[in-house]
């Protein structure tokens, strides 16, 4: 039987190899962990209140979409525009206007400052989709197939994805996201979109 102060020894050195053995683990790991964050995104699905899109709050964990929260615009374009609290917006920062999104958000006027709940390429989203307006007075979107983006114009579409997520219906999110909303108020971009048939 050991006495106690070869017991207290051997504790104390099992102790010591383990820590060694962990931190030589943690030694061997050249980035820092990666952290799941929460990021503002929308996919080209149709959604049960009618909208022929769906705005998100993605949780994305190293590039992939690990879980997904949907949102009516009303609350999203507050959120983005950093006037309500969000978890993907913690710094309450107007997103639209660092990623350069004219006409969504607030805007000052005459020393007042307005909330806009409308913002028209959030709302031109279902034009990437869909060539013919579903909806009166909607006008006609950009696809060049009825129901579905051409080959071509997936590929362009593609640029705005993580390369995980292949599908054209999305998820898009983060920056790219910010990225195709910028690039979808350029007439020039629209032009080249609607000619990639």
């Amino acid at each position: 039987m050991l006495d106690r102060t070869k017991y207290s020894a051997l504790i104390r050195s099992v102790s010591a190899a383990m820590v060694a053995v962990l931190c030589a683990a943690f030694a061997m790991i050249d980035e820092p962990l990666a952290i799941a964050k929460r990021e503002f995104g929308f996919s080209l699905n149709p959604n049960t209140q009618g909208e022929l899109y769906t705005l998100f709050i993605y949780t994305v964990y190293q590039g992939e979409v690990v879980d997904s929260r949907p949102m009516r615009p009303g609350p999203y374009i507050l959120q983005v525009s950093g006037i309500e609290e969000s978890p993907a917006n913690i710094e309450s920062i107007d997103l639209f206007e660092e990623y350069g999104i004219n006409g969504c958000g607030p805007w000052g006027e005459n020393g007042a400052v307005h909330v806009g709940l409308d913002c028209r390429s959030i709302n031109s989203l279902w034009k990437l989709r869909y060539r013919d307006a579903l909806m009166p007075g909607q006008g006609l979107g950009w696809s060049a197939e009825e129901f579905t983006p051409s080959p071509r114009q997936q590929i362009l579409l593609q640029a705005y994805r993580s390369p995980i997520h292949t599908h054209w219906h999305g998820p898009y999110f983060g920056k790219d996201a910010f990225r195709l909303l910028r690039d979808m108020q350029d007439p020039e971009w629209v032009r080249m979109y609607r000619g990639a048939d």
